[in-house]
């Protein structure tokens, strides 16, 4: 018997293609998150118990790859499961495959953690959540697994040569039932974020245009240290870390600027690629003269 979970079922909207003509980050996420609630569900961890209790899986960490674009009309579905259990912490995966031709698009790799969500408390896994994770555990060796990120990371640390890029607060819509802000616009603010970077390298909308140039999210590693609650003033500070061939590496730390603390730290891998081809293209000159001495990487 399948220890996979059927967790999404679903299709890109129009509204949520951005300008590259392809389904955007932040509802790659939406839909992930969706998915996560049905892996929960099949866990014990039931809407009711969730509310009732106070308690569930947050993540921990979490790495994104996408692996293929979907656009406007696409037809997806989602499949997830349970890796293996370590110490109190769950490692799992949700996969999203563009249904019509049974491709994957979207891979992530997660470490949960049961906790508190009122008071974001980590907690020690029930007896019935670690049956019932042990139950469905499986290297699931058939399933695509990311070898481990390669590179520099962002620390949780403020950095001289990070500048802002996004500054906003935490609406009601944006937060789950317990006013923590879902991960779907975490996913949003960086991508919002990535314009700025675009202009801080000296790369102005009107050159991309003119170039025939899209960019696009490759690889994303997250790592969650305190919830932002509903109302939260917040501001994002980016940087370039390094560029070299077809791929860029921005930082990014989600500061909650009621207690300066970074909440969460983020590194992305992208590219650049050829809007009429679809094909990645060589970094932009602008990334690849950008100052050394003016990379996150040198304060890391």
């Amino acid at each position: 018997m399948s220890k996979l979970i059927p967790c999404y079922r679903g299709a890109v909207d129009a509204w949520e293609c951005d300008q590259m003509g392809h389904m955007n980050v932040q509802f790659y996420a939406s839909k992930a998150a969706q998915a996560f609630g049905h892996l929960q569900n099949s866990l014990g961890l039931t809407p009711a118990y969730i509310r009732l209790e106070k308690k569930g899986l947050r993540f921990k960490d979490i790495r994104i790859q996408y692996k293929a674009e979907v656009h406007a009309g696409s037809v997806l579905h989602g499949l997830a499961g349970v890796r293996r259990i370590e110490g109190e912490n769950i490692k799992g995966f949700i996969q999203l495959f563009d249904t019509a031709f049974n491709r994957l698009s979207a891979a992530y790799e997660f470490t949960a953690t049961f906790m508190d969500l009122e008071e974001h408390l980590p907690l020690a896994l029930p007896a019935f959540l670690r049956e019932a994770s042990e139950n469905i555990a499986d290297s699931h060796s058939d399933m695509y697994e990311p070898s481990p990120f390669d590179g520099s990371m962002m620390p949780a640390k403020h950095l001289e040569n990070m500048f802002e890029s996004a500054r906003s607060s935490v609406d009601v819509w944006e937060c789950d039932i317990f006013d923590h802000v879902e991960l779907q616009h975490v996913i949003g603010y960086f991508s919002d974020a990535a314009t700025h970077i675009l202009g801080a390298v000296g790369l102005t909308r009107e050159a991309v245009r003119n170039r025939n140039l899209g960019s696009a999210a490759l690889d994303y590693y997250s790592e969650f240290h305190a919830p932002i609650r509903m109302s939260s003033p917040i501001a994002l500070r980016s940087g370039l870390m390094g560029a070299e061939g077809k791929i860029f590496r921005f930082g990014h730390n989600l500061i909650d600027l009621d207690t300066n603390e970074i909440a969460v730290t983020t590194t992305v891998l992208g590219c650049y690629f050829d809007m009429t081809l679809r094909k990645s293209v060589a970094l932009p000159p602008e990334f690849t003269s950008f100052p050394k001495d003016k990379l996150l990487k040198c304060d890391i």
